[in-house]
């Protein structure tokens, strides 16, 4: 269900993304999991760049970016009804 609490987007390539040996095994990892299809969820504080890392994944796969915006009152019900 796309409502208020989603957004999608279409990823490109970022020309200028810096993919460390760190950030290759992030996505080597999640790309393995995406293709076994299982969704990828990444959490952290503000900042460490977990939307550009969905984005660079989606990129690779080229698939849109689902993101769900909630705070902590966001519950599995709102996932699932």
């Amino acid at each position: 269900m796309i409502d208020e609490m989603t957004t999608v987007l279409e990823p490109s390539p970022l020309p200028d993304f810096v993919e460390t040996g760190y950030v290759r095994d992030i996505t080597q990892r999640a790309l393995t999991y995406v293709k076994a299809g299982f969704p990828v969820h990444f959490r952290g504080v503000s900042g460490t760049g977990k939307t550009t890392l969905a984005m660079h994944l989606a990129s690779k796969i080229n698939r849109p970016v689902v993101m769900l915006h909630g705070d902590e009152e966001f519950t599995t019900s709102d996932l699932v009804g």
